[in-house]
């Protein structure tokens, strides 16, 4: 035993001494994060290619398997895969993947209903990627903590 510190002393130095250990063999936080899109494409689809090409650039400072980033669509913004991924397929190709990386794209119900818009006139679209309420989302992703990104 160290002079001066005593049983219970060694006991909390030893404790103390194994918390930074314990803390680094925990996997990182996992990242949360949500892009909000609600915008037209633009001329030949360059808003979609830059919001693409930011959350590619995102992907590559996050770590592997340690994310949930979401792109939320709502109103224009689901053009991107109505008309963007569905004519022009270097955009189809980075949605693409997107996906195979874990990026999941979320689109609003009210918006495919209110503009009597089929789930099949989306790219690579089905039911489980519908939300009842884009905005709506939004704010429950906000809620859980989520990084909230409008480009």
């Amino acid at each position: 035993m160290i002079k001066g510190i005593g049983r219970r002393g060694v006991a909390a130095a030893a404790a103390a001494a194994a918390v930074p250990a314990a803390a680094r063999a925990q996997p990182a936080p996992t990242a949360k994060i949500v892009y909000h899109l609600n915008q037209p494409g633009g001329e030949e689809f360059a808003y979609y290619r830059q919001m693409l090409t930011n959350v590619q650039n995102h992907l590559t400072v996050l770590p592997a398997g340690r994310f949930d980033l979401r792109i939320v669509m709502h109103g224009p913004g689901i053009n991107l895969l109505r008309f963007g991924a569905r004519n022009d397929p270097q955009i189809a190709a980075t949605v693409d993947e997107l996906k195979l990386a874990g990026v999941r794209f979320e689109i609003c119900r009210i918006t495919l209903t209110r503009g009597n818009i089929p789930l099949s006139q989306l790219y690579e679209a089905g039911e489980e990627d519908v939300v009842p309420s884009g905005v709506g989302r939004l704010g429950e992703l906000q809620g859980q903590g989520f990084a909230y990104i409008k480009i």
